[in-house]
């Protein structure tokens, strides 16, 4: 009889083990089970606001920073407007041609984006030179053909002035932009390519020399492509 309440006893403590362990593979098998949505990752958030849905249902949204209206000229010379990217997404950029460090590799990388969103007009680029004293009209429309860049698709833009380009991605896309302390030439600039949406808002930032970013942008970039109210 003793030996049978033992025996009990030790089923009874086994299955005590056992239960909660049991509960706990099924929680990791349906932790490892569940469709896990990565959404994009949204900076400068300024506050929340009030909108309503196209069904006229309220909700709280998160506000951006938004990018002011500018404007440049194009490798083409043709005059180029920021209001013509409204309802596109767009992946920015600042270089420029002479750049003999980082600017190769970024715009090998920015060939990519091209390639991988040709046929998608929603999906535009844009690359600022913060030299506008080199880099010509004729300089810039060289660099785009030796780099590929598909008119209507990528777009290489100039400014007036230096201090205009500079001003432009400091005080709107959030970038270094400046004169470096090596003479005449020597420029600091910004690795960082910008995702911007169809409202102006910086949707996120992703470093253009490295190659897990860039899927990481190109990834995002579907994301919000298939959300259109998000766009």
């Amino acid at each position: 009889m003793k030996k049978n309440n033992a025996i009990l006893s030790i089923v009874g403590i086994a299955i005590a083990i056992m239960l909660p362990l049991s509960a706990v593979m099924v929680f990791k098998y349906k932790e490892k089970s569940r469709v896990t949505v990565k959404f994009p990752k949204y900076y400068f958030p300024i506050g929340l606001d009030t909108v309503k849905d196209e069904d006229g249902k309220t909700r709280i949204d998160t506000l951006y920073r938004t990018i002011k209206p500018y404007t440049a000229t194009t490798q083409n010379g043709q005059p180029f407007s920021s209001e013509s990217l409204k309802g596109k997404l767009y992946v920015a950029e600042f270089f420029f041609a002479s750049c003999p460090g980082i600017c190769p590799k970024m715009n090998d990388n920015m060939m990519k984006v091209q390639k991988e969103f040709l046929n998608d007009d929603v999906v535009k680029i844009i690359s600022f030179t913060i030299d506008p004293e080199r880099d010509s009209i004729s300089a810039l429309k060289k660099y785009a053909e030796e780099k590929g860049a598909i008119p209507g698709k990528w777009t290489f833009l100039r400014t007036n002035t230096q201090q205009e380009v500079f001003d432009l991605g400091r005080n709107e896309f959030g970038l270094t932009t400046q004169n470096g302390d090596g003479g005449p030439g020597d420029f600091e600039h910004s690795d960082k390519f910008v995702l911007v949406d169809g409202n102006g808002h910086i949707r996120g930032y992703y470093n253009g020399t490295d190659s897990a970013s860039i899927n990481n942008l190109m990834g995002d970039i579907i994301l919000i492509i298939s959300n259109k109210n998000n766009r």
